[in-house]
């Protein structure tokens, strides 16, 4: 079960490497995935860092660092829905054009 997202995050690399010969549509949503999924672990990992720095190893930490990684994975998940709707429906993600 923990080795999923690793799995899925290799599956995404994959296709990132691999989109320069596909349609623009395809290639648009890979690279939104990628650089999502890579600003989603910097953001969660570093916060649980940050907070392991200022709480140190107490009950506020664990709770602070459980905290932060569910709220930030549920918006990084809703906004994947999103995506996922907008690639069904054949538009472009919602993501700033000039990194796509």
């Amino acid at each position: 079960m923990l080795a999923t997202p690793v799995i899925g995050f290799v599956i995404l690399l994959w296709l990132f490497i691999n989109s320069s010969g596909t349609n623009e549509l395809r290639r648009a949503h890979t690279r939104a995935a990628m650089f999502m999924s890579v600003i989603g672990f910097v953001l969660i990992s570093s916060g649980v860092a940050i907070s392991w720095m200022f709480f140190g190893d107490v009950g506020h930490f664990g709770t602070f660092a459980l905290v932060w990684a569910i709220a930030l994975h549920t918006g990084f998940v809703l906004w994947g829905i999103i995506s996922l709707a907008q690639a069904m429906s054949e538009k472009m993600p919602y993501f700033p054009t000039r990194w796509l």
